[in-house]
């Protein structure tokens, strides 16, 4: 007899959005995501403390909109999944304690899933089928080995060898800021609002990445770690004279986007050159909210097509939808439908703001 599928209630609040999904497997039935941007962007940056509050008003609300748009009830569900962290602390505890009292309302086991797993899985989420009911999914669950996961985003870059689901080792990561949160500093002294990251991949796309040349950290150490401290610093500097800020021209502000983008993406991908060069992987994935970046995607293939050979020729697998490169619920159900067997106990599920890759 077929097995029925599984059906996860996901909760995301590990930072600024709120996010709940429901899950079948790999599938996505519903990926619901209440955005905090407008709230934050008088403070140029998340504010903890207003952050909880909206995830307090709008965790509800979000879970029912989940339901109705997955088209399922509470009698469906089998487990519920919830990021226990990284994050910001006050976000993590609000979804963890909506996840706790969700679980002993209805009966179903809670599952803590690390939002850094959730991005290195985005790339095996799937869509559902148009006109397939969820009963006849199925879990189609993929097979995972040797595979090389890079998580580039606002908080976090890595590159990270991924044996199999819960065995990871991080081969290289950022020493300091993340890529995403050097772009966004760099776009705040641009005064171009925030977050920044975006608009700079806007205005990349209309200057010349060549006009300006800024240093490749790190060329002298035989490590895959990144920096991106010094190249915000030699921006800053071009940016600055006297103590103040050069006003740029409207084409001198796209070539210093594409520049300094460029430049930030170089560094990835010589670092990734590097670790081509000495591991074979079967795929390579790339998640985070860095990940949606069109020209980091090109440059990341086009540093892959360098490195394959007849007999290593490894394709990159990214997300189905940019939706899933920021944080978001989809991708902690599809981690969790890997962990069902490890359910636990809600009553020991606390947050972990700092919580590393393959940490128990």
């Amino acid at each position: 007899m077929k097995k029925p599928p599984q059906l996860i209630l996901a909760i995301d609040t590990s930072c600024d959005d709120t996010s709940v999904a429901i899950t079948c497997g790999p599938y996505v039935l519903s990926n619901v995501i209440a955005s905090q941007t407008e709230l934050h962007r008088q403070y140029g940056g998340v504010f903890p403390t207003v952050a909880k509050q909206a995830h307090k008003e709008n965790i509800a609300p979000t879970v029912l909109a989940a339901l109705k748009r997955a088209g399922v009830t509470w009698e469906d569900m089998q487990a519920i999944a919830v990021t226990q962290g990284p994050g910001l602390a006050p976000a993590l505890e609000v979804g963890i304690m909506c996840a706790k009292q969700l679980a002993s309302e209805h009966k179903l086991p809670v599952i803590p899933i690390n939002h850094l797993e959730g991005h290195l899985f985005s790339v095996l989420a799937r869509p559902k089928p148009g006109g397939t009911p969820w009963q006849q999914l199925g879990s189609a669950l993929s097979n995972v080995s040797n595979a090389l996961g890079i998580i580039v985003s606002g908080g976090h870059t890595l590159f990270v060898q991924v044996q199999r689901i819960g065995e990871y080792t991080t081969l290289g990561q950022t020493l300091d800021d993340a890529a995403g949160e050097c772009l966004d500093k760099i776009g705040r002294m641009l005064n171009l609002g925030y977050p920044a990251g975006p608009i700079i991949e806007q205005f990349a796309k209309l200057g010349d990445p060549k006009v300006i040349t800024f240093p490749l950290p790190l060329t002298t150490i035989k490590t895959y770690d990144l920096s991106f401290s010094g190249l915000k610093t030699s921006a800053r500097n071009l940016l600055e004279e006297n103590g103040t800020t050069k006003v740029l021209q409207k084409q001198e502000l796209y070539d210093f986007c594409a520049s300094i983008q460029y430049s930030v993406f170089r560094h990835i991908t010589y670092k990734l050159g590097k670790v081509l060069a000495d591991h074979s992987f079967a795929q390579i994935w790339l998640g985070g909210g860095v990940a949606a970046n069109a020209t980091l995607r090109r440059m990341i293939r086009e540093t892959i097509r360098v490195h394959a050979t007849q007999v290593i020729d490894p394709k990159l697998r990214v997300p189905y939808s940019k939706k899933l490169c920021m944080d978001n619920a989809a991708m902690i159900g599809v981690v969790a439908s890997f962990k069902q067997a490890q359910q636990s106990n809600d009553k020991q599920i606390e947050r972990r703001p700092r919580w590393g890759l393959g940490e128990n």
